[in-house]
């Protein structure tokens, strides 16, 4: 009689494939969370930098107020929030600065050369002091009276250790035909005073809308 030799197999315990499913469900649930997040942050990334800004109707109200109807652009940086809204006859712009000292937005260039710069502080008794400044390398002069008379209207205002410029000015001076971002510079100090330097400051290049 010839014996026929069967192979045996060898069959993994109930708890043990228990086991390995359970593990396998965990990898994928943490595959798929990992893959929603990396989605969410992508998003997220082109919202915040996709951000322009276009011509609209919002009301600004320049008033040292703040207020997000008012401004279609906004961004946040370590301190300080720079606003921004154009219209079809004019271009608001604004800083809040976590600071009692002063605080600066400039245009035209993405360093303090070559630059337009409006910055101001309010003073003891609650007064309020402004200038227009054209940057020169590293310092700002008074702007030339053509360059100043580009400001339509501002207001600055000091509360609860932050200090606000708001500003209205011609666009005219700051847009021209084609182009295709609006360089901007934004700083703030904590003196009460032109002369100091800051202590944070910044460059952003805001898109405009087509």
């Amino acid at each position: 009689m010839v014996m026929i030799a069967r192979k045996r197999t060898t069959r993994l315990p109930e708890v043990e494939c228990a086991i390995i499913l359970s593990a396998e469900v965990y990898i994928v649930k943490r595959l798929v969370a990992r893959l929603s997040s990396l989605v969410l942050f992508c998003a997220l990334g082109a919202a915040a930098f996709g951000q322009s800004l276009a011509t609209t109707t919002n009301k600004t109200v320049v008033d040292g107020v703040v207020t997000a109807a008012e401004y279609s652009y906004s961004k946040t940086f370590q301190g300080l929030t720079l606003y921004a809204n154009r219209t079809a006859d004019a271009l608001y712009l604004a800083v809040v600065g976590e600071t009692t000292g002063w605080v600066a937005v400039g245009l035209g260039s993405m360093r303090m050369d070559g630059s337009t710069i409006f910055m101001g502080f309010v003073g003891p008794g609650n007064k309020v002091q402004f200038k227009v400044q054209a940057g020169s390398g590293h310092t700002h002069q008074d702007a030339p009276a053509d360059v100043a008379a580009s400001v339509v209207s501002y207001a600055l205002k000091e509360a609860a250790g932050k200090t606000t410029l708001e500003l209205q000015l011609k666009p005219a001076a700051y847009f021209k035909a084609g182009q295709a971002s609006l360089d901007t510079i934004y700083a703030m100090g904590t003196e009460k005073s032109f002369i100091p330097r800051h202590f944070m400051r910044g460059a952003i290049s805001i898109p405009l809308a087509r």
